[in-house]
């Protein structure tokens, strides 16, 4: 029996095949604009705090300045990336990621400095983001999709795992200043992997055919499932993203030393890198809305946690959620390429990751004016509770996949 009778035998051809691809990839995606602000900037808020006398809203609204460089470059590093291909739109972007982590190491008491800082690591380094990394991998696999989009995407779960301690060992030695120096010595890591790892890739170089295959773009936008899929990642990204950035406070607040406190926060990465392989293997094998339906609300589950539980349930409400957070952006990803197709797939997903982007930073700065407003967490978790059954539900109602090939347009009614 051949590969192509063997869906079994295909997929591990695949990933044997692209392994190489799978590494740069998850490496770029560990050290993109998105994973290292986000997974980072907690660690930073009691630095910040004890230094500019700035509040945990303030701190925490910097995300939102990220998210807003974010949607304004997501469909434009998309569009770019369908005409030029993803390699010279990675190398343009990467420097330009690494000055805005500089300048922010440089960082004086002005709020709006920092804020045009996140704002700049959002906007230049959109070319850092799985933007970029997951049109690769879309393009060279088909069987496997799901788990090589699960495996490149536990990149950021390994920089929530490694970030925390790394950073709070760095600021505790050197100060915070250092902390934003590491960052952009890592950011740097990702330009000669994509220089000589990209070379001669599809979906990495400028197109040599015009892709046809796949939905247009304005009939994409008019779809129920375009929009299904944006808003509810929209809403799970603003439950799952406030509960992760606001973790090390809360955890602080209950009398946690910040290195035990980090410590817990770190195990996010462990769920995430397991949640990313492990819903990847299944998405490839189950109908994927009714896998990401079934994550949320396991994650919804983690939040509650952590208002029952406090600091004696937050290792496993850590876990519970990490879980839940290694599965947004491979399933957009993949979601995007089934039902929509790779002719437009670049402007797509850069859209709807810049909708789950938004989700990301509303999330994080809604957890901080609520615990300011109440001096504690209770109501901002069980609104991040509410979001992600939100989010659960819509999922689930997405409708099957049409055609059996991936390079054929699904059904986007």
């Amino acid at each position: 029996m051949s590969l192509i009778d063997h869906p079994v035998g295909l997929r591990k051809h695949e990933i044997t095949r692209g392994w190489f691809i799978l590494a740069m990839a998850l490496v770029g995606i560990a050290v993109g604009a998105s994973s290292l602000l986000f997974y980072s900037i907690g660690v930073f808020f009691e630095p910040l705090q004890r230094e500019f006398n700035w509040n945990r809203g303030q701190i925490s609204g910097a995300l939102i300045y990220l998210t807003a460089g974010l949607v304004v470059s997501g469909p434009v590093v998309g569009s770019l990336i369908d005409r030029f291909g993803a390699r010279i739109v990675a190398l343009i972007s990467i420097p330009l990621l690494v000055l805005s982590m500089v300048g922010l190491g440089s960082l004086n008491e002005s709020i709006s400095a920092f804020y045009a800082l996140f704002f700049a690591a959002g906007c230049f380094g959109g070319g850092t983001t799985p933007v970029v990394y997951t049109r690769v991998v879309n393009a060279n696999f088909s069987a496997s999709r799901g788990l090589a989009l699960g495996i490149v995407l536990a990149g950021g779960g390994i920089s929530a795992l490694a970030l925390p301690p790394l950073l709070a060992s760095q600021i505790a030695s050197f100060g915070w200043h250092a902390g934003f120096i590491v960052l952009a010595a890592l950011a740097a890591v990702a330009w000669p992997l994509v220089y000589f790892g990209f070379r001669d890739l599809e979906g990495a170089m400028q197109p040599t055919r015009t892709v046809t295959a796949g939905a247009g773009r304005w009939e994409a936008l008019r779809s129920r499932v375009f929009w299904t899929i944006a808003i509810g990642f929209l809403a799970v990204a603003a439950a799952i993203s406030g509960t992760v950035v606001h973790l090390v406070p809360l955890l602080r607040d209950a009398g946690v030393p910040l290195s035990t406190a980090a410590g817990v926060a770190s195990l996010i990465g462990v769920g995430v890198i397991a949640g990313r392989v492990l819903i990847g293997w299944g998405i490839d094998r189950i109908f994927a809305p009714y896998v990401a339906c079934t994550v949320f609300l396991v994650a919804a589950a983690g939040c509650a946690l952590l208002n029952y539980g406090g600091a004696q349930g937050a290792p496993v409400a850590a876990l519970l959620i990490g879980f839940a957070f290694g599965a947004e952006i491979d399933l957009i990803a993949y979601l995007t390429a089934r039902y929509f197709g790779m002719r437009n797939y670049g402007f797509l997903y850069g859209l709807a990751y810049s909708l789950f982007s938004v989700g990301a930073a509303a999330g994080p700065a809604v957890m901080g004016r609520l615990f300011d407003l109440n001096k504690n967490y209770e109501a901002a978790l069980w609104l991040m509770v509410a979001c992600l059954v939100f989010g659960a539900l819509s999922l689930g109602t997405l409708p099957r996949f049409v055609g059996t090939s991936d390079n054929e347009m699904q059904g986007t009614s």
